[in-house]
């Protein structure tokens, strides 16, 4: 069986893969070959490359899948939160979720724009929600018959954050926290307000944070006296008359490539502090709901570019508390992409899990080392 996976949302960091029986063939991000830094495009030429290293044509695909949810349900999910509140009903909000519906939409998600540069196909389609495939790319590599999972996310479609159990290859969900309730938003944001470009610079504020200092009250844009957490979006994504609701609070925005004063790295420290006391609330919460001490983490790249690989004070803090085993999975999007691909044999036929197989996972690993 010959599966395609590719990743487009026209957010970023598209990209594509293909796989054999099981076996990772190929995987590459858009970006590496269009050399457009985050490409968010159709990636045609990552599935070209994928194709073309396989030593096959379109039309000989069992299956494609894409790991997002369709248009339309991703559609009905903002209509909703504009309707609650949750989201800032204004022209330039509307117009933007307008557009994107009315481009995905006419894309079929990016299946007939596939069609348009590959001709047609035999294969099967699939859509499979963000999150579901970020979760069986964390729970099937791990190797734990037993997980608490933890998706933490910018934006999954309309989740932010969310929990399943993995159990003898199985994978139940457990809670979601929907968007725009988002850890992802709020660091987002604060990395605007300190002069990086949000959904890209992340890491560059978690590099700063720890030259700050403890002092800086962010109350008013997160709670962390909940279970978990909660972050406000509505001050979050506020903007007057050109300035945010961040900047009437703690002071003018700085000018990228600006210097660096001593406020902006204790701002950098709190958003950091903030961050990983309600990412240590969420794991706490989910080994509570599942009775169990094993957890895998995800946290996707478009909003902590290299938080779980990098930083060691997040999994320094982890590694004190009660919890058997910590499976941090943090490989590159074009890994997760051919997952997403694997995500279509789970979807279509039954609710558990296929366990990945050794060979498979020797494979992956062998293309795509963890970093230590």
């Amino acid at each position: 069986m010959i599966t395609l996976g590719f990743n487009y949302s026209q957010m970023h960091d598209s990209s594509a893969c293909i796989t054999r029986d099981g076996e990772l063939l190929f995987a590459v991000a858009e970006e590496r070959i269009s050399r457009i830094k985050h490409d968010a495009g159709f990636p045609h030429n990552a599935i070209r490359a994928c194709l073309k290293f396989a030593k096959i044509r379109a039309d000989q695909l069992d299956a494609i899948c894409a790991g997002w949810p369709s248009p339309h349900r991703m559609f009905l999910s903002d209509i909703r939160c504009f309707a609650s509140g949750q989201f800032p009903l204004n022209y330039s909000n509307a117009l933007n979720v307008t557009r994107s519906f009315a481009s995905m939409a006419h894309q079929n998600g990016g299946f007939r724009t596939f069609t348009n540069y590959f001709g047609e196909t035999r294969a099967k389609i699939r859509f499979v929600d963000h999150h579901l495939a970020h979760a069986i790319s964390a729970y099937s590599y791990s190797g734990l018959n037993d997980a608490a999972v933890v998706v933490m996310d910018g934006r999954g479609a309309w989740e932010a954050s969310s929990i399943w159990y993995g159990h003898g290859g199985r994978l139940d969900h457990v809670l979601t926290i929907p968007w725009p309730n988002s850890l992802g938003l709020f660091y987002a944001q604060f990395t605007q307000y300190l002069g990086f470009v949000p959904n890209s610079d992340e890491w560059k504020v978690m590099g700063l944070a720890p030259y700050g200092n403890p002092g800086v009250n962010l109350n008013e844009f997160i709670s962390l006296n909940h279970e978990s957490y909660r972050v406000n979006p509505q001050l979050l994504l506020e903007r007057g008359n050109g300035t945010s609701a961040i900047a009437k609070r703690l002071g003018p925005e700085r000018t990228p490539e600006s210097e660096i004063d001593e406020s902006f790295k204790n701002v950098a420290f709190a958003v950091q502090d903030a961050c990983e006391v309600a990412m240590l609330a969420l794991v706490k919460l989910a080994t509570k709901k599942t009775n169990c001490r094993n957890v895998c983490l995800i946290a996707a790249t478009s909003a902590w570019p290299a938080e779980w690989r990098s930083i060691p004070r997040p999994m320094e803090k982890f590694k004190r508390r009660a919890w058997s085993i910590i499976f941090s999975f943090s490989l590159q999007r074009p890994t997760t992409a051919w997952l997403w691909a694997r995500c279509w044999l789970l979807t279509s036929t039954t609710a558990a899990v296929c366990r990945c197989s050794h060979f498979a996972t020797r494979t992956l690993l062998r293309n795509f080392p963890m970093r230590k």
